[in-house]
């Protein structure tokens, strides 16, 4: 594996790292009847690429 795939797999964990803890915490938004925080979590999900 060259540098470059190395770079873009690292990339991809990255952002489905970011993905699952935005998720998580969404979820305890919900749970917690949180709508200002979960519009907060939307919004960084669109500004992080990540929708």
């Amino acid at each position: 594996m060259n540098i470059g795939q190395r770079k873009a797999e690292a990339a991809a964990n990255h952002k489905a790292n970011l993905t699952a803890i935005v998720k998580r915490r969404m979820e305890v938004a919900r749970a917690n009847n949180d709508a200002n925080l979960l519009n907060v979590l939307e919004q960084e999900m669109q500004q992080l690429g990540l929708n």
